[in-house]
């Protein structure tokens, strides 16, 4: 059963998008003194990149918060047993993760999904991703089959993420 007041960001690898989900989540709940946590997982179930972004690093010190990634955790994968653990799951990007999410746990996302349990928001990875970490992105998109995958600038990526975690916590606040 879906624990109400956590929140999971699900991306690929949690290095980039779903990790600056949970750190801006954690970080305007604290401020709007919400009783809402937010952790954050990849659909990659084998070791990718270590640490976290230097994308979100960046942005985050360039919005003074910098202080949110100063001990910086290595992705972890998602479980099964995550999906009872939340009561907001947000797949980062539809286009990429629905697909993901499906072939790696049935029909357990699309029952989430219409429970309105799992959601999923529009942003695109880093376009420069595919060059990055020896080509983790080209492994994945042929593991998953997804060729077509379009990327996002690293400005508007994280602007995108920011702006959707500030919608959603003041959704949560109002509930």
């Amino acid at each position: 059963m879906s624990t109400p007041y956590k929140t999971l960001f699900v991306c690929t690898g949690n290095f980039y998008r779903s990790r600056l989900a949970e750190l801006l989540f954690n970080h305007y709940a604290q401020e709007q003194g919400l009783d809402w946590t937010a952790d954050s997982r990849g659909l990659l179930d084998r070791p990718g990149p270590r640490g976290i972004s230097s994308s979100v690093v960046k942005y985050l010190e360039g919005r003074e918060l910098g202080h949110l990634v100063e001990k910086p955790r290595s992705p972890k994968p998602i479980k099964l047993d995550h999906f009872e653990q939340h009561g907001v799951i947000v797949g980062m990007c539809r286009k990429e993760h629905a697909s993901m999410m499906l072939t790696r746990f049935g029909q357990i996302p699309r029952l989430l999904e219409e429970k309105g349990i799992l959601r999923y928001w529009n942003v695109d990875d880093l376009p420069s991703a595919s060059h990055i970490e020896g080509g983790l992105m080209h492994r994945l998109k042929t593991a998953f089959n997804d060729s077509d995958h379009i990327g996002q600038r690293e400005e508007s990526g994280c602007e995108h993420i920011d702006f959707a975690v500030q919608a959603l916590v003041s959704q949560l606040g109002k509930a």
